[in-house]
């Protein structure tokens, strides 16, 4: 979908999208525990790595800033869309120093090395391009953390609810991520399935 129409969809919905991670209980309730499973992934991966540096893309209201930033860890997360950029800096005010918000969305990413680890929960769903995301993504960092949905009556559902608003959702298989990888010079080093709701990915630069 056109970017403007992206930042617009995501600016009027901030809120909502900020409550699914409001409480795990209630998400877990409500058929979202995923969201819990992807940020714990991400999270875990990150700090077995040693990070000290992550670029968060589409931060969202900053749902990663806690567990990392309470780590040590440096964020700097971007986002497109408006709304979600306030909530993410009222997020990133508790913890001073350690995390940094950008209005910009992942076709603005031409950092090299410049991180650790880039993360992107939850945006691949929304990507028309997902090759050329994971591909900026590969080349600020050396190790990429991501989501995706699968195909499935999950998926087929959120399609029509999110395409009635010219939103595309996107779903991919093994097969599919482990192409994406290699087209953007990675390789999968954990796949990690989320139940229906999809994968849980993380992509390194192959060794040697």
């Amino acid at each position: 979908m056109p970017q403007a129409e992206f930042q617009t969809y995501f600016h009027r919905r901030a809120q909502r999208f900020s409550a699914f991670y409001r409480s795990e209980p209630v998400a877990r309730a409500l058929g979202r525990g995923p969201l819990f499973d992807r940020l714990r992934f991400a999270v875990d991966q990150t700090v077995a790595l040693g990070a000290r540096r992550v670029l968060d893309v589409g931060c969202g209201s900053g749902p990663l800033f806690a567990p990392l930033a309470g780590a040590g860890i440096h964020v700097t997360g971007i986002d497109p869309a408006a709304a979600m950029v306030t909530l993410a800096r009222a997020e990133a005010d508790r913890y001073p120093g350690l995390v940094d918000v950008q209005q910009r969305g992942w076709e603005q990413i031409d950092e090299e090395d410049a991180y650790d680890v880039a993360v992107a929960l939850g945006v691949f769903d929304y990507v028309d391009e997902p090759g050329e995301l994971l591909r900026r993504m590969g080349r600020a960092a050396q190790h990429v953390m991501a989501s995706f949905p699968a195909p499935g009556v999950r998926l087929q559902l959120r399609r029509v609810r999110y395409g009635a608003r010219g939103v595309h959702v996107h779903g991919k298989r093994p097969d599919d991520i482990s192409r994406l990888a290699a087209d953007a010079h990675l390789e999968v080093a954990e796949l990690r399935p989320l139940g229906q709701a999809g994968y849980a990915v993380h992509f390194r630069r192959p060794v040697g």
